[in-house]
């Protein structure tokens, strides 16, 4: 991990996803920190909706295409930090030929989503998932941040779908 100091912060990053797997493992077991009447209010704003999580989409978004995905059997339930397999294809979200043959990551894994309290998709078939809803317009990349914008078209799409 390299620290750099942001005037009163104190920035972090993680030396790689292995490193954000084992944070995300060790967050579902941690033990929450208050009281739950002391918790404060979760965080609101675009990146609870959409964002970027190392290559793969997080936020409700995610959530909701995750669900989706179990629901029609495309991928087991898993828990977070679990490696599955993918197995059917018959989602109009990717084609097959574009689920890549990917030997440095599991086909599919589960991502803790931090805003959520479950999961959304990790591996190759979430960073898939990933590529084809930016080059297909479905979301835009915001300014300036991990947050996503949800298109028009892909506002349609995902209702089409049964998301959102």
């Amino acid at each position: 991990m390299r620290a750099t100091d942001a005037g009163r912060q104190r920035l972090h990053r993680l030396a790689g996803p292995e490193v954000a797997q084992l944070v995300e493992a060790l967050t579902a077991l941690a033990p929450p920190r208050l009281p739950e009447r002391l918790q404060p209010d979760p965080p609101t704003g675009p990146l609870l909706r959409a964002r970027a999580c190392y290559g793969h989409v997080g936020g409700q978004l995610g959530v909701d295409i995750a669900a989706l995905l179990r629901k029609d059997g495309v991928i087991d339930d898993l828990a977070p930090g679990e490696s599955g397999t993918v197995r059917t294809f018959d989602q109009p979200l990717l084609t097959a030929s574009a689920l890549p043959r990917c030997r440095t990551r599991p086909g599919v894994r589960a991502c803790l989503d931090w805003s959520h309290g479950t999961v959304h998709l990790a591996g190759a078939l979430g960073a898939a998932l990933f590529t084809a809803l930016l080059d297909d317009g479905w979301v835009r990349r915001r300014p300036g941040g991990r947050a996503l914008r949800i298109t028009e078209p892909g506002r349609r799409r995902f209702t089409e779908l049964g998301i959102g």
